[in-house]
């Protein structure tokens, strides 16, 4: 009789860190097969479910079939074993994870590529500028348009007469954060993305501490209301443009899975240390080989035509890779992807009459 693995033989991993492609992602059944190696959340990551309620409910939890469409940002992604192991860790953490690196690392197509290796809901993009506050990314309300209907329908029906105003949860719209608490379920966690959270106002790592920690939200203009429900408009975006309307029982948005929280940085600033320590950090690194950088080539591009442009395009990685060990010069690993790219069109900007658009290219950052 043959003996059973031992748990070092078998792959408990979650997330494989799969080089996804349009023909090549993973099943349904094999997304729950990985999604149930997540582990019940630590002691003090539960928000107010114990362990045995989080076990019950994540047998219970629906597997969702994998969208039709998938985004070209989560294809040709290849990360390295530190990637998997840091994203692997803050799934069982219930952690955010900061990505650091320099802009074109593969910071933002990491998200997608997780959520559509796992098949989870989103990734949910919130983009940062200075001007962001956290309620941007909690949900957003229409407060003029609603004061428009309804003088619109008091006109109608003259200064006597009653009129039903419109319900508020008609002008609220849950933000990228908020929909991300919503939708994640235990051992389905959502994607949320943080972009460039490292623009953003100094008060923003600090404001999303509590929101972190605590794991729910309340929106004031649902809280007053008599009314214990209302519906409110979903978060849009590309993945998931869905209008169906969304419960908030009255007025908090508690999440029953901490989502999967990845916030990416260009390392234009520092954060506050309280931030930091309850974040994994992860860099990302280009590769430092010729043959680490055709690899992601061949991820890119049609194998066929690479092989037909073979020494060019190895010509090009090799100047890539000399011009990145010199001194305070940053580039990124989609630059040399737009060179190899106009290689294929048949520029080839190896030569010596091409140098200009050369070092256009791969101008640093």
């Amino acid at each position: 009789m043959p003996s059973e693995q031992t748990p070092e033989q078998k792959d408990l991993r979650i997330y494989r860190g799969l080089t996804l492609s349009a023909a090549s992602l993973p099943t349904p059944e094999q997304q729950q097969h990985h999604l149930d190696h997540i582990p019940p959340p630590p002691p003090w990551r539960t928000f107010g479910r114990s362990v045995k309620e989080w076990v019950k409910a994540a047998k219970s939890t629906e597997s969702k079939q994998s969208p039709g469409k998938i985004d070209p940002r989560a294809l040709g992604f290849v990360p390295n074993k530190n990637v998997v192991e840091l994203v692997n860790a803050a799934l069982c953490l219930r952690r955010p994870l900061l990505i650091e690196g320099n802009p074109g690392s593969g910071k933002t197509s990491l998200a997608y590529a997780v959520a559509y290796e796992l098949g989870l809901p989103g990734p949910y993009r919130w983009s940062i500028v200075s001007r962001t506050t956290l309620k941007d990314g909690l949900y957003a309300y229409d407060a003029i348009g609603r004061l428009q209907e309804t003088s619109l329908l008091r006109q109608k029906v003259g200064e006597t007469g009653e009129i039903q105003e419109p319900h508020v949860g008609k002008y609220l719209r849950l933000g990228p954060m908020g929909m991300a608490f919503h939708q994640s379920k235990p051992g389905r966690p959502a994607v949320l993305l943080i972009d460039e959270i490292d623009k953003s106002d100094i008060d923003l790592p600090n404001d999303l501490l509590h929101i972190f920690e605590e794991g729910f939200f309340e929106i004031p203009e649902l809280a007053r209301l008599e009314s214990a429900s209302e519906n409110v408009l979903p978060y849009r975006s590309q993945q998931d443009d869905s209008g169906v309307k969304i419960p908030i029982e009255r007025g908090f948005v508690q999440c029953r899975e901490f989502p999967l929280v990845l916030m990416t940085s260009n390392e234009a600033r520092e954060f506050p240390p309280a931030f930091l320590r309850r974040c994994l950090r992860l860099s990302l690194k280009p590769p430092d080989t010729e043959e680490g950088f055709y690899n992601i080539l061949k991820q890119r591009f049609n194998s066929e035509d690479l092989k037909q442009l073979d020494e060019p395009a190895r010509k090009l990685i090799q100047e890539f890779l000399n011009r990145i060990q010199k001194k305070d010069v940053k580039l990124a690993t989609d630059q040399l992807l737009n060179a190899v790219y106009l290689l294929l069109q048949g520029d080839n900007l190896t030569q010596k009459d091409r140098q200009f658009l050369l070092d256009t290219i791969f101008k640093s950052l």
